[in-house]
């Protein structure tokens, strides 16, 4: 017969060993920090004037406008500023160290934009800027002659702190068409001239004025002069009793007005600053035909800019 022996073990061994069948673990935390930097602009998507060429209007100004987009990854709220020029390139839109000269550099301070992308904050990345120019009527033509090979270029600048970035509108050919344009002085009066006389040696002024950006001469013509003008039912003065000259002349040294243009070589450069004007004097006199009707007879004489 077999027989076997039963052990108790005490509670408090029991209660050790299950101190041993967990994992004590204790927490503990690590900072974290990051300097997020600063993201140099993007600009992009410049366009100036719809990628339409310039027409001036004489002797005052037009304006045009260019638009650019800005991205930046800090936010678009973060961006100081946007600036831009209109300037005279060569063959393709590039460089913009130019400063304004009404001739070949024009400058603009662009404002973002209130139609189009705007800028709405929080995580808002890119924004349009708008550039307004206004380009006066002598700034130089690119359509034709002396710079027809060249172009005008829009760059667009923009800044965030110290970086930057430029913006060409590369894929447009922008052009400053000719203007020939000029004023001349409203009236030729002579005064009273009996019949069979002339005005000898006393001129009448005309000056004519270069109010494009072009160096022109002058066509001139003359209607004939009238008691009832334009009807010129009545007594006629043919246009032939005036003449004209560059200098003082006595009548009869001058040349004869014709009803059909005549070119004249006047003087008149192409204009370099909006401050200083072209000029050139056109002197005048008449002589009455013996036999001529007594009467106040009036006309008009044309003068049209032709390219010098």
């Amino acid at each position: 017969m077999t027989f076997s022996k039963r052990y108790t073990v005490p509670a408090t061994i029991l209660a050790i060993a299950s101190l041993f069948a967990y994992t004590i673990v204790l927490a503990d935390t690590a900072s974290t920090s990051v300097t997020v930097g600063n993201s140099a602009p993007v600009t992009s998507a410049a366009s100036f004037n719809g990628g339409t060429n310039i027409t001036l209007i004489e002797n005052t100004l037009v304006h045009a406008t260019g638009t650019v987009t800005v991205t930046d990854a800090n936010g678009c709220s973060t961006i100081t500023g946007v600036t831009a020029k209109f300037y005279l390139a060569s063959t393709s839109n590039s460089g913009s160290n130019c400063s304004y000269d009404g001739n070949i550099c024009y400058t603009s301070t662009c404002v973002a934009t209130t139609t189009g992308n705007q800028c709405t904050g929080g995580g808002d990345t890119s924004v349009q800027y708008d550039c307004g120019f206004a380009v006066w009527y002598n700034t130089t033509a690119t359509d034709s002659g002396t710079w027809a090979t060249s172009i005008w270029s829009f760059a667009a600048t923009s800044t965030d702190g110290s970086a930057s970035h430029v913006a060409t509108n590369t894929a447009q050919t922008i052009e400053v068409n000719t203007l020939n344009a000029l004023n001349v002085t409203s009236s030729i009066a002579y005064g009273t001239v009996p019949a069979n006389t002339d005005t000898g040696s006393t001129n009448q002024t005309t000056t004519v004025t270069n109010t494009g950006n072009n160096a022109l001469d002058t066509e001139i013509s003359g209607d004939d002069m009238c008691t009832d003008y334009p009807g010129c039912s009545g007594s006629t003065m043919q246009s032939e009793q005036q003449e004209y000259s560059l200098n003082s002349f006595t009548y009869g040294a001058g040349t004869d007005l014709t009803n059909s243009a005549v070119t004249v070589e006047t003087v008149l450069a192409k204009p370099t600053a909006t401050t200083s004007a072209v000029t050139d004097d056109v002197l005048w006199g008449i002589g009455v035909p013996n036999g001529q009707t007594a009467g106040s007879y009036t006309g008009q004489n044309t003068f049209t800019a032709v390219n010098d």
